[in-house]
């Protein structure tokens, strides 16, 4: 079989890495190239239903390595999301279950980690939330899940004829619940909830009809692409989500943007746009087209001279010419903290339970993973830059961490006086996840702005702003000044100035 595949790789690699672009997207005398019979039947019809698909995996490794369509997507009647097509079984769906045929550790490494799980995990905190992140939208309008919504415009025509005589219709698996002109609220905001966390955290990808050759995924569930997305199949996770199909180039993701930042972006986790205010960042943007980005293990100061998301996180390390730490599909294999919780931090413990699902264990250790982070680091820096930069980040968890408590504490005071609102949920859920958990990531992505102005300074602004318009006027001063200790001292000026002015209440 290698021997086969060594002679295929052979007869791709002469008949085309002498030609040009164009010349090899021409390519189609796949009857000697020693693609697999099954492959060169589905090549001879796709070629022309679906060419972008075609060029695009003939810019893959896999092309020169022999692996085609059927090696990728064969499957047989255990598989929910198989069927047949042209007489072969197949599946739409290329899951890590699939990939782990050829690439085993690869696949274990991912699965294993919280990446993999991340799907699992927010649907488990979704449970506990009420059903689903609609809950959150709903509780601050004070609606029911059964609200109706009807198909109209605001002047109340209805636009329901016009969704339904689209002609992307009848291709589109609309669940039950969606096919009405009177959706209720909750099965309509459950598309954003999809399309917005899961697309990243990864759906539980659901068939809203199966038949003998297609099957029809429901459009909530598909096609999302996350990380942690759990298969028909049972297995968890999507290769997909950072290496796009179908040429699979190393360099897509590890540039970055292209799978990293794609998800790990927005207000409450800007890991993208901080790495782009950074110096590494600065490095990167101006001048990654001269990197060596798609060599299997890629080596700081040699293939690339800033670090991007996927070098940091999951890259070799090098100590002179040899390699320390292999390449990882671990991506927090750098991580001491776990920070992206909205709820808390804390540094990783081998085998500890993930507190949104206790059945997921950290499958590293913080100490051990900041071991690998230090010597990344020191690749390029010295000892004493890289741990001021690391230790200093350390150094501030405590001070987030203790704003974020006063917040929930806040909150659980407002609740026992029957005071509580769904507007406090949300300002206390945008102190921990829209300006604590962001700071705390800024620390070790070293961009100026998202420390200071969008880090501390914005943790310490909503929470006063808080404390002084919302809460002081319902739980009274002297308890807002317990955690701002000039609330009363203002209030008393106040006073102070109404009664010189005789200006009543």
């Amino acid at each position: 079989m290698k021997l086969a595949t060594v002679a295929a790789a052979g007869m791709l690699s002469l008949s085309l890495y002498t030609t040009n672009a164009a010349a090899k997207y021409e390519f189609t005398n796949y009857s000697g190239s020693g693609l697999s019979s099954q492959t060169v039947q589905c090549l001879q019809c796709h070629q022309k239903a679906t060419p972008f698909v075609v060029n695009d995996w003939k810019r893959s490794k896999h092309f020169y390595n022999g692996v085609g369509c059927y090696e990728c997507h064969k499957s047989d009647a255990t598989n929910p999301a198989a069927y047949e097509h042209y007489g072969f079984t197949i599946s739409t769906l290329v899951t890590p279950k699939q990939c782990s045929t050829c690439h085993p550790k690869v696949a274990k490494e991912y699965m294993d980690s919280i990446h993999a799980h991340s799907g699992l995990i927010s649907q488990e905190a979704e449970a506990k939330a009420g059903g689903n992140f609609s809950v959150i939208v709903l509780k601050m309008l004070g609606w029911s899940k059964n609200k109706i919504i009807p198909h109209q415009n605001s002047y109340g025509q209805s636009t329901w004829q016009d969704i339904v005589n689209d002609p992307c219709w009848p291709y589109a698996g609309v669940p039950a619940n969606l096919r009405t002109p009177r959706p209720t609220a909750a099965a309509v905001i459950k598309i954003f909830a999809n399309w917005g966390c899961y697309s990243c955290h990864g759906t539980k990808v659901s068939i809203v009809k199966k038949l003998p050759d297609k099957v029809v995924f429901d459009l909530r569930t598909w096609p999302m692409t996350g990380a942690g997305t759990i298969n028909p199949d049972g297995s968890l996770g999507n290769c997909a989500a950072c290496h796009p199909f179908h040429s699979f180039r190393l360099k897509i993701v590890r540039v970055g943007r292209g799978a990293c930042g794609r998800c790990h972006e927005s207000e409450d986790h800007p890991n993208y746009e901080m790495f782009g205010k950074s110096m590494h960042g600065a490095a990167f943007l101006s001048q990654c087209n001269e990197w060596n980005m798609d060599a299997p293990a890629i080596k700081a100061g040699v293939d690339y001279f800033a670090p991007t998301c996927a070098t940091c996180h999951m890259g070799a390390v090098y100590k002179g010419d040899k390699m320390i730490y292999a390449p990882t599909h671990n991506p927090a294999a750098i991580c001491k903290w776990k920070l992206g919780m909205w709820k808390l931090i804390f540094v990783r413990k081998a085998g500890k339970p993930h507190p949104a699902l206790p059945s997921v264990k950290y499958p590293t250790d913080g100490i051990k993973n900041r071991e690998r982070a230090f010597a990344m680091c020191t690749q390029c820096h010295t000892k004493q830059w890289a741990a001021n930069c690391l230790i200093g980040g350390d150094l501030t968890m405590g001070v987030l961490d203790y704003i974020r408590k006063m917040a929930f504490q806040v909150e659980r005071d407002l609740e026992k006086a029957g005071l509580h609102t769904p507007l406090d949920r949300k300002i206390v859920r945008d102190i921990g996840a829209m300006a604590v958990r962001p700071t705390e990531i800024a620390m070790f992505h070293y961009a100026p702005g998202y420390i200071w102005w969008d880090g501390i300074y914005k943790v310490a602004f909503e929470f006063v702003e808080w404390l002084e318009t919302s809460v002081a006027p319902r739980l009274g001063v002297d308890y807002a000044s317990k955690y701002v200790s000039w609330i009363k001292s203002y209030e008393e000026k106040v006073k102070r100035y109404r009664r010189r002015h005789h200006i009543e209440d």
